[in-house]
C-alpha cells in the first residue's frame, strides 16, 4: 500500500510535468514540430497532426493526475505515453542519432539524445506506476500537506537541475571535457 502523501506527491509531480511539457509544445508548435519528424518514425503527414495530439494528451493527463477518481486510468495513459516516448528515444539511439533534439523542454533549451533521458523516463513510467498501488486509508495532518508541498518544491529544483545538466553536458565534451 502506497501512503497518501507518497500518492499526492508523485500526483502532483506528474501532473506539473506533463502541464509543462504541454506548455512548452504548444509555445513553440514549429520547434516541436520539427523535432518530431526529426525523430524520423512518423510519416511527414502526421507530424503536423501529431504535433497538436500530444500536448493535448499531457494536458488531459496533468488535469487526470490531479483529480482523484481519474487517478488510475490518467496513471495508466501516462505510463503508456512516457513508454512512446521512450520507445522513440530508443528506436533513434539505436540508430546512432543522438543529435536530435529531445523535444521534451522549453523552447529555449536544447538537450540531445542520450542514454539518460531513455533512464529518466524509465523513472517517471516507475512514478506512474506506484500511483496504480492501492492506497493507505489515513488522515492527512498539516505536516503531511508541508511535507507534500515541500517533497514537490524540492522535486522540481532537482529536475531543473538535471535537466540543466543535460543541456550542458554534451557542451563541457566538446570543451574537452569527460568523453
Amino acid at each position: 500500500m502506497i501512503d497518501p502523501v507518497i500518492e499526492l506527491t508523485l500526483r502532483a509531480i506528474l501532473s506539473l510535468l506533463f502541464a509543462t511539457a504541454a506548455w512548452h509544445k504548444l509555445s513553440d508548435r514549429a520547434r516541436f514540430a520539427a523535432s518530431l519528424e526529426a525523430y524520423a518514425l512518423l510519416p511527414a503527414g502526421l507530424v503536423s497532426p501529431i504535433s497538436l495530439l500530444l500536448p493535448a494528451l499531457e494536458c488531459a493527463l496533468a488535469i487526470g493526475l490531479v483529480y482523484a477518481p481519474s487517478r488510475e486510468p490518467a496513471a495508466i495513459a501516462s505510463m503508456a505515453l512516457l513508454t512512446l516516448y521512450t520507445g522513440a528515444i530508443a528506436a533513434n539511439l539505436w540508430r546512432g542519432r543522438r543529435d536530435i533534439d529531445c523535444g521534451c523542454v522549453a523552447s529555449s533549451a536544447r538537450i540531445p539524445l542520450s542514454p539518460w533521458l531513455v533512464v529518466r523516463n524509465l523513472g517517471l513510467i516507475g512514478a506512474a506506476a506506484l500511483l496504480l498501488a492501492p492506497m493507505r486509508i489515513r488522515a492527512l495532518l498539516w505536516v503531511d500537506q508541508l511535507t507534500v508541498v515541500t517533497a514537490v518544491l524540492v522535486l522540481c529544483l532537482l529536475w531543473g537541475a538535471s535537466q540543466r545538466l543535460a543541456q550542458t553536458g554534451p557542451a563541457l565534451q566538446r570543451l574537452g571535457g569527460r568523453r
